[in-house]
């Protein structure tokens, strides 16, 4: 999903909100030869990203989603995946995140879906979970969020209605482990006609000039 959304072009600047261990920037910076930029808060995980991919001399740092250390309009495409629902005030990072895209550059961003029916069991599993943050949002309420912050919605994707991980709960695992694989296959091909009932919703949007 993410190579597919940004469609990467050779020179564009490209910013990764919460690049993590480098797992997704791997891939980017194997589809065109961008000027990649990373960030997260864990020192951690950007110290094994640089030791990982050390051969692209990655430009990673140390920092907080709400308070990006960059100027307006820097960058022609910016990602955010697997971020927004555990940030506290993730309204507060996507005004970060649109401020720092240059007019009429592509924003891709995830965000896990509270109408999702696979955000039940998780939201369980989370309740015993003290000072663990992830958000559930209505899909309304980021379309609300982009208009307001002057971005288009172009594009909505789901990575999956139930089957996105084994969830296990004592000795009850869901889905199955034995029939996830399967289950993986039908599922991709249904999230392709009802993504507003995805776990996790992607948005691709372009910043008004």
């Amino acid at each position: 999903l993410t190579v597919e959304e940004l469609h990467l072009v050779d020179g564009e600047s490209v910013l990764e909100v919460g690049c993590g261990y480098g797992w997704i920037t791997e891939a980017l910076l194997g589809a065109a030869k961008i000027r990649w930029t990373g960030l997260d808060r864990s020192q951690s995980m950007v110290a094994q990203l640089r030791t990982r991919l050390s051969a692209y001399r990655p430009s990673a740092f140390v920092g907080d989603a709400c308070r990006l250390p960059f100027p307006a309009n820097s960058f022609d495409k910016v990602l955010c995946t697997g971020v927004l629902m555990h940030v506290t005030d993730d309204h507060a990072a996507l005004t970060e995140i649109a401020r720092v895209l240059k007019p009429g550059g592509l924003l891709v961003c995830s965000v896990n879906n509270a109408i999702s029916p696979y955000s039940l069991p998780v939201r369980f599993h989370n309740s015993s979970k003290k000072g663990f943050t992830q958000n559930f949002r209505l899909p309304g309420t980021y379309r609300g969020y982009f208009r307001q912050l002057g971005l288009r919605v172009r594009q909505i994707r789901g990575d999956g209605l139930f089957v996105t991980v084994p969830i296990s709960i004592g000795p009850v695992s869901f889905p199955p482990k034995f029939a996830f694989n399967f289950l993986r296959a039908f599922d991709r091909w249904a999230v392709e006609r009802l993504p507003w009932l995805a776990y996790e919703i992607w948005f691709t949007a372009v910043k008004q000039q």
